[in-house]
């Protein structure tokens, strides 16, 4: 058998055909509706919280009236050992031991025992000041350093409304951390 050179061998060579697109152009037709059914399905969450503001703005000082009462200045400042609330009278200490009489006070509501924070405390004692201050709509997140984005956003929940759906503070200002 007499081998032949490649170059002489003739190949079954089908005329050039023209590419068949339906099926592509299908697909295509059937994704485009399915992706705009899910952005429509799709929902954003915003958290509306105001920057703190830079500068004192006018230098003109403003007039007092007789009756009305310095802002409250409610911060919460959120910690690895709990949060401390405080407002224009001070900081509400947490309880100290008899011990500790002479050290620092602890935070206004430690973090529980397992190590995880107590909102439910957070939003009493938050009602609590709302009932003493009911004009008063802001308060000041203060969280540390190390704070992760969760217990930050639970704060939030916890600050401006209460579980029977009783507004509390809505108006939240981010203040910067600290480290």
């Amino acid at each position: 058998m007499a081998k032949r050179k490649p170059s002489e061998r003739r190949h079954n060579l089908e005329p050039n055909k023209d590419l068949n697109l339906i099926p592509i152009m299908n697909l295509i037709v059937l994704l485009i509706p399915i992706l705009l059914l899910q952005m429509a399905m799709l929902q954003i969450a915003v958290i509306n919280v105001s920057a703190p503001k830079i500068g004192s703005g006018s230098t003109a000082p403003k007039k007092k009236k007789k009756d009305e009462k310095p802002p409250l200045n409610l911060t919460i400042t959120i910690s690895k050992t709990g949060f401390y609330i405080s407002g224009r009278a001070g900081t509400l200490g947490g309880a100290k031991p008899p011990e500790e009489e002479g050290k620092k006070a602890g935070p206004t509501i430690s973090v529980k025992d397992d190590g995880t924070y107590d909102y439910n405390a957070l939003t009493q004692k938050i009602i609590e000041i709302k009932d003493s201050f009911p004009e008063e709509s802001q308060v000041i997140i203060n969280p540390e350093g190390q704070i992760k984005y969760k217990v930050l956003i639970e704060v939030l929940d916890a600050t401006r409304e209460s579980s029977d759906g009783r507004i509390l503070f809505p108006d939240v200002v981010i203040s910067a951390g600290f480290a």
